[in-house]
């Protein structure tokens, strides 16, 4: 079919179609991604997990507008990647990851090769469509099946598979990988100037009309009782529903309405997330690893048998301190359930003690630092390590230095801080301000720009 539209194509050049196959970007190569600012803020959603906190949303929107005379939209929540599409006088113009909620990366290249994005639309203006780019369940598979072939590493979920295939710098592996887009709304626009719509629901009936994909499922609801039933009937369906979701969102209808509820600094107060419940799972309890921090702080983290829990592998768990061993009764080889909290970080909730066959040890508290050996300091809850110059301190207190909400050194990630105290290269925070092009040009993987837009960053903080 290809090569037909291509043979049309070159018999009659005045008659391509914008959104054309041929006409999708694929095989550049960039050195690395550029920065770029959203024209409007992309917000996060307020998680609500239960009926309860539904109840809770709605009375707080409810003090400030008439919920007895709005309805709420409701659809899936996607679980990938957010994107901010920009279209100018009907083109495709840029292509922005979410970052922080202003400032991303831009992957125009990669995402004209996403087949349900339009690369033209009608509409002689400026507006951004957000929305999510997801891989289906049935690719992420055979992407999976393909790798194994391969002796490539798996993915480890669609939704790392989607955000990965994004910012691939060869836009040839993005075509391959299959990704999806969702709009599930907008930014920046003129359309209350130039169509003049009151509501959410008519916008994005617009915006699908344009060439976007529908969502599976989308309802208005007048009351708690229909959103939960919208909830559930979600639930339900959602093993059949080829995108990976991990809620449902809860839209104020009215415009207007959404005008006056506004914001708060991290969420729209006419939006929240309805969280799915977590998913269990049954898996044997392996070993305890001890993690050391930045203040010293040793923290126990549960290896387990690996589970595969709503769409990725869970090999560790969180247990946050020795007293939560404790509670649970938790021993070496004991059967446990484990969840997925918020679908993202996996818990252990329950021992079941009634499995014990009689190969269980019981927990020691470590007397000694896992990392540098000294001797930890036992303050009941906590146990510190106090040796400064542990190995595991440098570096977490390092990545804490370089982290987003410290100084934001891009590009000096969590396995380079590793690798330079590793190499001893650098032993202490201020040591990132002595180094030198010649200690980096021998390590594997730093080539010249990579060195130089470390060290501009560096500088620059």
């Amino acid at each position: 079919l290809n090569r037909e539209v291509l043979a049309f194509e070159n018999e009659n050049p005045n008659l391509i179609d914008t959104n054309s196959p041929t006409q999708r970007v694929g095989g550049v190569v960039l050195d690395g991604f550029e920065k770029a600012s959203h024209l409007s803020r992309m917000w996060s959603q307020e998680d609500i997990f239960n009926t309860d906190e539904l109840e809770d949303w709605l009375k707080r929107v409810g003090k400030k507008v008439d919920i007895d005379y709005t309805d709420f939209v409701c659809e899936p929540k996607f679980d990938g990647a957010s994107l901010n599409i920009i279209y100018e006088h009907g083109k495709l113009k840029q292509a922005i990851t979410r970052g922080d909620g202003s400032i991303g990366e831009d992957v125009t290249n990669n995402v004209k090769t996403i087949a349900n994005i339009p690369l033209s639309i009608e509409y002689d203006g400026l507006i951004e469509i957000r929305g999510e780019v997801v891989i289906k369940k049935q690719d992420f598979d055979e992407i999976n099946k393909q790798r194994a072939e391969n002796n490539e590493a798996l993915f480890a979920n669609p939704r790392n598979a989607a955000a990965g295939s994004l910012r691939q710098l060869d836009s040839s592996i993005t075509a391959k990988r299959k990704l999806y887009f969702q709009a599930w709304g907008i930014g920046q626009h003129s359309l209350e100037i130039d169509i003049g719509f009151d509501t959410v629901f008519e916008v994005m009936d617009f915006i699908y009309d344009l060439g976007f994909s529908r969502p599976p499922i989308a309802k208005l609801c007048r009351s708690v009782e229909e959103i939960e039933k919208v909830y559930h009937e979600i639930i339900e369906k959602r093993e059949a529903i080829p995108m990976g979701l991990d809620g449902m969102v809860i839209k104020v209808n009215d415009l207007d309405y959404q005008q006056v509820l506004g914001y708060t600094v991290k969420y729209p107060r006419w939006s929240c997330a309805y969280k799915f419940p977590a998913v269990e799972k049954t898996t044997k309890l392996e070993d305890i690893i001890y993690q050391v921090g930045r203040t010293g702080v040793v923290t126990p983290v549960a290896a387990v048998t690996p589970t595969l829990i709503d769409g990725s592998t869970v090999s560790r768990a969180s247990l946050h301190n020795f007293d939560e061993i404790k509670r649970l009764g938790l021993q070496i080889n004991d059967e446990v359930i484990i969840i997925k909290s918020g679908d993202i970080i996996p818990k252990i909730t329950k021992v079941l003690t009634d499995r014990r066959d009689g190969t269980q040890k019981e927990i020691q508290v470590p007397q000694n630092c896992p990392v540098c050996d000294a001797e930890l300091l036992n303050e009941d809850i906590l146990i510190k390590c106090q040796n400064l110059d542990c190995n595991a301190r440098v570096v977490n207190s390092i990545i804490y230095f370089a982290s987003k909400n410290c100084m934001n050194i891009d590009g000096l990630g969590n396995k380079i801080v590793e690798l330079l105290v590793e190499e001893k290269i650098i032993t202490d925070i201020l040591d990132l301000y002595s180094l030198k092009y010649q200690d980096l040009e021998h390590l594997e993987g730093f080539k010249e720009k990579k060195i130089n837009n470390l060290f501009r960053v560096i500088t620059s903080n």
